[in-house]
């Protein structure tokens, strides 16, 4: 990381403390605006401000903060190649107190906390789903697996996997959620879509439920919205999109629910058939479902579901469904 001057040190901690004008504000978000180093710069010094409030870890050696807000008040007062008049002393010293909060939080978080290992997530002969440490939601098809990245949720939220997964990715802008599939790459901030690469060995399908996804190679990138689906040739290293009738998710319609709440039961069955289903009571979304439907029509496989649950079905003019009931039939 390059050197930033001492101006612009203090600038950030007195913005982080709250100590700034709106003319200052103006002067920093230009600063930043400038180059993707200062872009950086500042969302590392935010992130550590942002952990330190929370985080107290305990100290394996003795910390002397108050050296650390002494060497910064010198700077601040002596160094550097602005000048300070004594009315704006009192806010300096309280931006340097800020710097020497985030000076620490540097010591705990980034040279005395460990990196985040890498974890390993496989479901066996049944679904499984699993809640990540950012509150993203996913379902793992049998058979699949995933290995979340260590450091996971710090500058962003990356995974490889093989095998199937449906994903509902909690919102952060400023840490994108990044999934791996060989040289294959989905990149999304806060959205609900699929990817597959069980069906067909030789294609990865990657399908949109909810949100945009950017799906790139080394070469290619396609952007999908709601209702999208792009699929890879892994041999031939080619990247295209389809429409409904081209999607090869279609020719299997199988679905297996292994205590999967309704919410995710019904997107899938969304995607699978191309049809929009509503929960028309919001407490169903929390109904616990297990079955297995093979090859049914999608309005036979909604009659079963209300069968379980004692809901009732209505069909809409535009070829949706809503589902619509008190709770979860006990």
């Amino acid at each position: 990381m390059e050197n930033f001057d001492e101006y612009i040190d203090v600038l950030i901690a007195r913005h982080l403390a709250g100590e700034t004008a709106s003319d200052e504000d103006v002067e920093l978000q230009a600063w930043v605006a400038q180059s993707p180093q200062n872009q950086r710069y500042f969302a590392d010094l935010q992130a550590i401000w942002q952990r330190s409030m929370s985080a107290k870890p305990t100290a394996s050696r003795p910390v002397d903060t108050e050296a650390a807000l002494r060497k910064v008040k010198t700077r601040v007062g002596t160094g550097g190649h602005f000048r300070v008049s004594p009315i704006q002393l009192g806010y300096w010293w309280r931006a340097a107190a800020a710097m020497a909060l985030l000076l620490t939080a540097v010591y705990f978080l980034w040279l005395r906390t460990p990196p985040v290992p890498a974890t390993v997530i496989a479901a066996t002969d049944a679904h499984l789903i699993e809640t990540l440490s950012d509150g993203s939601v996913i379902t793992l098809a049998p058979r699949s697996g995933l290995t979340v990245i260590k450091d996971f949720n710090t500058r962003e939220r990356r995974l490889r996997m093989h095998g199937e997964a449906y994903f509902e990715v909690k919102s952060d802008t400023t840490r994108p959620f990044v999934v791996e599939i060989q040289t294959l790459e989905v990149r999304v901030v806060g959205t609900a879509f699929k990817v597959d690469e069980a069906s067909n060995p030789g294609q990865v399908i990657v399908a949109v439920a909810e949100g945009k996804v950017r799906v790139s190679t080394r070469e290619q990138l396609l952007l999908l919205q709601a209702g999208e689906s792009a699929v890879y040739d892994k041999q031939r290293d080619i990247l295209s999109r389809l429409n409904a009738s081209q999607n090869p998710l279609m020719e299997n319609r199988m679905l297996q629910f292994d205590a999967t709440p309704l919410r995710d039961v019904v997107r899938q069955v969304e995607m699978l058939y191309d049809i929009k289903v509503t929960l028309k009571n919001k407490n169903l979304e929390h109904c616990i479902l297990t079955a297995r439907y093979n090859n049914l029509p999608p309005e036979r496989v909604l009659d079963l579901i209300a069968e379980s649950f004692s809901l009732q079905l209505i069909k809409v003019d535009n070829g949706a469904y809503i589902l619509d009931g008190a709770g979860c039939g006990e």
